[in-house]
């Protein structure tokens, strides 16, 4: 077969069922959403325009595609998301950065320094990295106990911005 053709029905394909993610009815769009994840990261590439869709359940389903497949790429997105206004969206997010695991770290660490602000940002990362230290994802020496205080003290975010630059500058 031709790998142009192939590419041509995958595309097809995928921009068939994504016309589904906005579906009312659950059960379509679960298998939807599966049939996306299966084609795999090929997926991401059309995907990615869902994330801001002002529609909840789009945004939804495009997260939770995204999250499934939880390609190291698709950090950016997951990390946009952490301050998406519905809940379910960062918490999806948060679960996607989980799943890519040490490569989150970094730029998730960047994006607290330049939103320490952000209530949104700092409970996901509080969920984030209690989950990677979990699942022992995190560098020998990693100040788990004292970034997990400070994540819950918004008061402290002086502190919080000195640990984390402190942080960032010890990760190799």
């Amino acid at each position: 077969m031709n790998t142009n053709t192939l590419h041509y029905s995958t595309e097809k394909e995928i921009k068939e069922l994504m016309e589904i993610l906005g579906d009312e009815d659950g059960s379509k769009r679960k298998e939807a959403r599966e049939k996306l994840v299966a084609i795999g990261e090929s997926t991401l590439v059309y995907i990615k325009d869902f994330i801001n869709h002002p529609k909840h359940i789009c945004r939804w389903e495009a997260m939770k595609i995204i999250e499934e497949i939880s390609d190291p790429e698709s950090i950016p997105i997951f990390l946009e998301a952490l301050e998406d206004d519905k809940s379910d969206i960062r918490w999806i997010a948060a679960e996607g950065l989980i799943k890519t695991g040490k490569y989150s770290l970094r730029p998730l660490l960047k994006l607290v320094a330049e939103k320490y602000d952000s209530v949104f940002v700092l409970n996901s990362t509080h969920h984030i990295i209690y989950e990677l230290e979990e699942k022992e994802l995190l560098p020998k020496n990693f100040p788990v106990k004292k970034l997990l205080a400070l994540l819950k003290n918004p008061s402290k975010e002086a502190s919080l911005k000195v640990l984390v630059h402190n942080i960032l500058s010890e990760l190799k």
